[in-house]
């Protein structure tokens, strides 16, 4: 099974981090717009005030945009939205005015609490309406999200204090509390990754240091932030900046700007041309029963019993789950399925690429079983292809030997290119940007000689293993 690390990395991904910074700047201007409203006593005709929620409003509006934009052009096609693209511009405008229903209790929220301190409770569930601007299924990828985004609201709030009353004894209370947003940040990301980890072979002080580093990186910019807002306000350079025309300029112009850099990528988005190279989708079984007519073309009593055994035995059921939430017997099918779709359909590699994962995932599944069950070459077959407890396979010595191994067995060979070619076409949103990275440059490394040497040895399957290695060198 794919073990990949899903550590928490930054991506390099300009999309990425375009649409996260958005979605913090929508949620920070909103909290800005919030406290406007609290400290002037519900002055709505405030500059501030109106500049803030425009703000609010138009960096959400980029959020769903660029979000939608990264999905779509993301290198891995079979990641894409671009099956319901329709569909899922009707899920983002559902998402943004969930944001402007949140929004709206909010603002409401901070006006009653002028005039009586309940009004926080609306305003909270206001934050957490808009927080389902942000796509996800768990409770404590929501929790993480909400604390890093307020973090940044809270940040911009002061600022506005500062701004208006000069330094004062809140920094400490706001910088406070904004370290605690970020330690519960860590925290909720942790509980939504556990189990993730629990596959890797990370002990929990690796991964509390790791959590540790995140947030004592985050606090210290955080701090930093802090100093450099009680320094302007120390040396009022915030009258300095507002009382320059061309701030006033900018400050007028800046949600005009950001709104026309929206429909710039919208249009974008309708009409620019996707002109890099689609991979194909190795992932074509969804159900087994139809399969397990395909298979019966074959007239294979080994080919069927191997089908039998896997799909009983690898299923949700008995706690074999793919990363994808489907039955694990699923891979197998499809690592079948991959072979007979280019032309290798010999029952014993059929049934080697049925039980490929046999030998090292289920128990009670050993070497005699698989010769009583189908004949000794598969058993021989499957055998190569099962990794030996307490190896490194991190490590390219014993990962080259691993291969070469496999490579004497003609059947064993074509069972693990087509097992990598659907690994890898079926990495989506539950695995990290830095778990695919780490796949991809895998393949690239130790894959594409591996089909290169397939080739020469087994020229016979050239038609598959140039498949393979067009596939391989495009991802």
């Amino acid at each position: 099974m794919d073990k990949s690390s899903n550590i928490k990395q930054k991506s390099t991904k300009i999309m990425l981090i375009v649409y996260r910074l958005f979605l913090k700047l929508a949620f920070a201007f909103l909290i800005l717009s919030g406290v406007v409203v609290f400290y002037n006593s519900v002055n709505f005709d405030d500059k501030t005030f109106i500049f803030a929620i425009t703000s609010s409003v138009i960096f959400a509006i980029s959020y769903l945009v660029s979000y939608y934009l990264y999905k779509l052009y993301n290198k891995n096609k079979f990641e894409t939205i671009k099956k319901d693209p329709l569909k899922t511009q009707i899920q983002l405008m559902i998402r943004f005015l969930l944001f402007m229903v949140g929004a709206s209790a909010f603002i409401a929220g901070m006006y009653l609490t002028c005039a009586n301190f309940s009004g926080l409770i609306i305003a909270f569930l206001g934050l957490c309406i808009c927080e389902l601007i942000f796509a996800n299924r768990r409770l404590t990828s929501h929790l993480s999200t909400f604390c890093e985004n307020v973090a940044t609201g809270v940040l911009f709030g002061y600022v506005y204090i500062s701004a208006t009353n000069g330094i004062n004894a809140f920094i400490l209370l706001f910088w406070v509390v904004t370290l605690i947003l970020l330690f519960l940040q860590e925290y909720f990301y942790h509980l939504t990754n556990i189990k993730k980890h629990s596959n890797e072979d990370i002990s929990k002080n690796e991964l509390f240091k790791i959590r540790a580093r995140y947030f004592l990186r985050n606090a210290l910019l955080y701090t930093i932030l802090y100093v450099l807002v009680a320094f302007m306000s120390a040396i009022d350079l915030y009258s300095v900046i507002t009382s320059s025309s061309v701030a006033t300029i900018i400050f007028q112009l800046l949600p005009l700007i950001i709104s026309i850099i929206t429909v710039v990528m919208l249009f974008y988005t309708t009409f620019h041309k996707d002109n890099n190279v689609q991979t194909p989708n190795y992932n074509t079984v969804s159900n087994e029963l139809d399969f397990k007519n395909k298979l019966q073309k074959l007239n294979s009593e080994i080919v069927n019993k191997s089908y039998d055994y896997v799909v009983n035995t690898m299923n949700a059921k008995n706690g074999f789950v793919r990363k994808t939430g489907e039955d694990y017997f699923y891979h197998c099918l499809n690592t079948a399925n991959i072979l007979l779709e280019n032309n290798i359909k010999d029952e014993n590699t059929i049934a080697t690429a049925l039980l490929h994962d046999c030998l090292e995932d289920v128990k009670d599944c050993t070497f005699d079983f698989i010769v009583k069950l189908t004949n000794e070459n598969v058993a021989n077959s499957v055998a190569k292809l099962t990794k030996k407890d307490g190896i490194d396979y991190k490590n390219d010595d014993n990962m080259n030997e691993y291969l070469n191994n496999i490579l004497l067995n003609r059947d064993a060979t074509m069972v693990k290119i087509a097992d990598r070619m659907h690994n890898v076409s079926t990495m989506t949103s539950n695995y990290s940007e830095t778990a695919k990275a780490q796949k991809r440059d895998e393949t690239k490394k130790y894959f594409i000689p591996f089909v290169v040497d397939a080739l020469k040895k087994y020229p016979q399957d050239s038609q598959f293993l140039n498949v393979a290695l067009n596939f391989f060198e495009l991802i």
